[in-house]
């Protein structure tokens, strides 16, 4: 057993044997609390260049102190088939806190000392969540690649029991109807072009992204179409790469009917992301705090490695990081306004191991949650 070792960066053919790792490690968040995370399995390292992953058979599990549980087995070919990329993740997650604050670029948590319900459980909800997903990518040329994938969920959504919550109050009301089982079944393509040196810690380079996503009705519940773009843009501010600016803005656009359970769900091109809110989207604030069909985020990010050495053949890094992140979301009905934006500012320290594992703790601040404290799996997006 190799511990904290993993994507170690020299290069290794095909007969090279598997390297196993398991990493066991904490997270902490205002949504879950403290969780005990287990990350491991069997990979091959990708040869030299961006690409961080080349081979990987992947088990992971986590267990929350709100009771939720997760697991997943992901299977990832990213840099054994020249010009193709090929992924697949079977999942299960049982989350008993998942985030409703109510629906909409303009809900308000209310003072928890004025609320006789308090809001650690009022603006909560249980979300099972089954999940098959299957996404391939080939290169056309040069930088340019084209993802197409297939994924299929299974969800369960009630309001928590006992003392009255959000998304009761809002069932109660018809603000929304999105509650029991349900299963979707959606289609996805994207054209990508990246020039990016490395994908995990890049210093230089463009990323640009133009999604594309269908809910199929009949072998699904819904019936949707979302339309996603995200643009970003790595410049060195010195000439040893050591000091990065880095430039994100990305929008989803929704026709058709999306519950809320799915709006919840970020558009990506590989591995799948959750809320608008939190250490991938709107730093600083609440995990999943704002909800609609419909956002746009534009961030900024200055990182300095600080330091750069190895241990055997792991280089490790440790980044310091300052950004700041605006957005908002906005119905079907609405469209996009400059006014009630989000924001959220903060910075710290994180610890990069190989070429694609992070670890890090970010302290900063948003007008509607204050001053937050959190930990981090990933440099930013």
């Amino acid at each position: 057993m190799a511990l904290l070792t993993p994507r170690l960066v020299r290069a290794q053919g095909p007969g090279e044997p598997w390297t196993f790792y398991l990493i066991p490690y904490p997270l902490y968040n205002s949504l879950e609390g403290l969780s005990l995370n287990l990350a491991g399995g069997w990979f091959q390292p990708a040869p030299a260049g961006p690409i961080p992953v080349g081979l990987a058979i992947e088990p992971n599990a986590s267990l929350a102190t709100s009771g939720s549980r997760t697991f997943s087995l992901t299977w990832e070919n990213s840099g054994r088939i020249p010009g193709w990329r090929l992924l697949a993740i079977a999942g299960y997650e049982d989350l008993e806190r998942a985030p409703y604050f109510g629906l909409g670029n303009g809900s308000v948590v209310n003072d928890s000392l004025e609320s006789a319900y308090g809001e650690r459980h009022y603006y909560r909800y249980e979300l099972e969540r089954t999940s098959g997903i299957v996404a391939i990518q080939r290169r056309i040329a040069g930088p340019l690649r084209a993802d197409a994938g297939v994924q299929w969920r299974h969800y369960h959504l009630e309001p928590l029991g006992g003392a009255p919550t959000a998304l009761g109050a809002d069932l109660a009301r018809g603000v929304t109807t999105d509650t029991g089982s349900y299963t979707s079944m959606e289609l996805h393509g994207a054209l990508i072009f990246d020039t990016r040196d490395e994908e995990a810690s890049p210093s230089r380079g463009l990323f640009v992204a133009v999604m594309v996503a269908r809910a199929l009705k009949g072998p699904g519940d819904f019936d949707y179409i979302r339309w996603g773009a995200d643009a970003r843009q790595f410049i060195p501010l010195a000439s040893d790469s050591t000091v990065v600016l880095a430039f994100r803005q990305s929008v989803e656009i929704a026709h058709g009917t999306l519950p809320f359970c799915i709006a919840f769900e970020r558009m990506t091109i590989w591995k799948p992301d959750d809320g608008f809110g939190g250490e991938t989207t709107l730093r600083q604030n609440l995990p999943g705090r704002w909800l609609g069909p419909n956002n746009a985020l534009g961030s900024v990010d200055l990182r300095y490695r600080y330091w750069d050495a190895a241990v055997g053949l792991t280089p490790i890094r440790l980044w310091l990081v300052a950004h700041a992140d605006a957005g908002r979301v906005w119905e079907q009905d609405e469209r996009f306004r400059w006014s009630g934006l989000h924001s959220g500012y903060g910075g710290g320290a994180i610890a990069q191991v190989g070429r694609e594992s992070f670890f890090g703790v970010e302290i900063g601040y948003s007008p509607d949650a204050h001053f937050q404290f959190s930990t981090t799996v990933t440099l930013g997006y």
